[in-house]
């Protein structure tokens, strides 16, 4: 008591708040004065700093020095009965509110007089908008050379794409353009970019180089370029790939955040044989094949032993786990649930500023956990620091057409187009998202083009499925055909099952259905959806009551609020209890 007493006597507390609120005021005209003169984030950073190092020199020479009338002395040396703290703590009372009136009068016209008055440049959007095309592979002697320039590409488009004042187009889209040959000004109006950046990555024995240009699109000129040589190993390249991204930031005049700058530095591993296996599981997850997603996960399962604290190998790890049941059709549920949740928790633990950590996240909390809340924060956080991820968008826009907001799905899906416009996923997701909302003309002229204008991909399924949904079952049969021999699956048997569906649409004879060709044929998400596609209410309820036991078919249990499939026994009382247990009741 006595301490505080003494403490009070010498004023410590008033210059303490006096300082805070001095120092308050410095950082907001500080705030903005330096963008004015196009400081540097460091200098903001350093002031803060300094303030925070001088406030406790401040406070001790409150209390080692007393103001007298003749000036400031040591406390020690000054006689109780001459001294004026008393009124030295009036006149600070004073200058404490003189401050506060301060503060309160620039909160009050910051927030609520002043209009931001914004002069936009029209072309400015443009010119911030850019295409990382994929990096040429000059390391042919090299093993998993490809692989390395690839994962090299895929690194700094992540890096870009969290520099909200860009607008990075997705990897799908623009490894189209590999080895392309067409003009740059013509590939920028078709992917609606302002500037595209080409590179080169040689890795030679120790070391690598890294060629980079910058090119505006609209005219074909050399923005900036540079070249790197440096010894080979995990953080030199990071370090390579933070200049390049600094640099385009610079020269795109895109703003980078405290925040952004902290991410786009990072240094994610230092274990080069982990970033290599890094590489290579991004490149197999991102085929989406019965075949590519095991080794997705062998090769992240390395990456995360050699580095155990690799939160993007984790994360990789999850999404691999997460993907495996819609493409290969004997995925153990629960060892899938028990491995995506392990990987994905360790992801968003090691790195919670992480868009791939926290999107995966969300989705093993929807898909395992119906934790519709949950999920909605992981996927909102993703998208906060990178607002166009590709899966956090692909994702978050399923969660809203289950739950019903078909407007928002299909903005969310767009959203994902606008960032991938070559996405052959994203764009069948749309069609998903508008055959929930019953949009069927749209939906089918999507799908149309997207049969059109695509080769072959397993996701040719979904086309098949989104058919089925809308009772166009002849057009459901072709479609069958070939996913069967695309996928290796029995073509006869697949033409069976097609037989089967539009008879039992009543385009033909009735006949009797076989479960066994069922089971055989359809990936087991899919089997509520074919027998709802064939009238068969028990075995549609049957199936979906499977799936929420054991963990199969997630997709089917999780879109029953609004698939049109599922019509015909909405008013089942066993379909209603399932919906309130996976938290869709209304």
């Amino acid at each position: 008591m006595a301490l505080l007493g003494e403490m009070r006597r010498r004023n410590i507390f008033k210059v303490s708040l006096a300082y805070a609120i001095v120092s308050w005021l410095v950082v907001q005209v500080a705030d903005v004065l330096l963008p004015v003169f196009n400081a540097p984030q460091w200098i903001m950073q350093v002031l803060v700093l300094v303030l925070i190092l001088i406030f406790p020199i401040a406070v001790l020479l409150a209390w080692a020095y007393e103001l007298t009338p003749s000036g400031f002395k040591p406390t020690a040396d000054v006689d109780r009965t001459q001294s004026i703290t008393i009124r030295t703590g009036q006149k600070l009372n004073h200058i404490v509110v003189f401050l506060l009136a301060l503060a309160v009068g620039y909160m009050l016209i910051d927030n609520y007089l002043i209009e931001d008055e914004i002069v936009v440049d029209p072309d400015f959007a443009y010119r911030q908008s850019v295409a990382v095309l994929p990096f040429v592979n000059r390391s042919e002697s090299e093993e998993n050379a490809a692989f390395f320039a690839d994962g090299i590409h895929d690194e700094l488009l992540t890096r870009l794409s969290q520099i909200s004042d860009l607008r990075v187009i997705s990897r799908t889209s623009v490894m189209e353009y590999r080895d392309t040959t067409m003009n740059l000004v013509d590939l920028g109006e078709e992917l609606g970019v302002g500037s595209i950046l080409e590179g080169a990555v040689q890795r030679t024995g120790d070391s690598v180089r890294i060629n980079v240009q910058l090119i505006d699109a609209r005219t074909d000129e050399n923005i900036w370029a540079d070249s790197f040589d440096r010894e080979l190993n995990a953080e030199n390249l990071f370090a390579i790939q933070s200049e390049i991204s600094n640099a385009i930031a610079v020269e795109l005049e895109a703003s980078l955040s405290p925040a952004e700058q902290r991410r786009i530095e990072a240094v994610p591993t230092t274990n080069l044989p982990a970033l290599e296996a890094y590489f290579i599981g991004r490149t197999r997850v991102s085929e989406r094949t019965s075949a590519s997603l095991p080794e997705a996960i062998d090769y992240f399962e390395r990456a995360v032993t050699l580095d155990p604290q690799f939160a993007a190998g984790w994360a990789g790890l999850a999404e691999a786990w997460l993907e495996l049941p819609n493409y290969v059709a004997n995925a153990d549920p629960q060892r899938v649930r028990r491995e995506a949740s392990s990987a994905a928790i360790r992801a968003v633990t090691l790195d919670p500023d992480s868009p791939d950590a926290q999107a995966t996240l969300g989705w093993h909390l929807l898909v395992h956990n119906y934790d519709w809340d949950g999920a909605e924060a992981s996927f909102r956080e993703a998208l906060q620091i990178d607002a166009v991820h590709g899966n956090a968008l692909h994702w978050y826009s399923h969660l809203l057409s289950w739950q019903g907001k078909h407007s928002d799905a299909i903005a969310a899906a767009e959203l994902a187009i606008e960032a991938d416009p070559h996405s052959w996923l994203m764009k069948n997701n749309l069609v998903y998202m508008l055959i929930d909302a019953r949009s069927w003309d749209d939906a089918f002229a999507m799908t149309d083009q997207l049969l059109e204008d695509q080769a072959y991909s397993a996701l040719m399924a979904n086309a098949w499925i989104g058919k089925l949904r809308a009772r166009q079952s002849e057009d459901a049969v072709e479609m069958i055909f070939d996913w069967a021999e695309a996928t290796d699956r029995d073509s006869e048997a697949a033409g069976e099952l097609g037989e089967l569906i539009i008879r039992a649409q009543g385009l033909g004879e009735t006949v009797e259905l076989s479960v066994d060709l069922i089971e055989q044929l359809a990936l087991a998400a899919e089997v509520p959806e074919l027998y709802a596609a064939l009238g068969d209410a028990e075995n549609t309820i049957t199936a979906l009551q499977s799936a929420h036991r054991t963990g199969i078919g997630f997709r089917s249990l999780l879109s029953m609020k609004i698939n049109p499939s599922f019509d015909f026994v909405r008013d089942d009382p066993r379909f209603v209890a399932l919906l309130e247990e996976i938290g869709l009741s209304d």
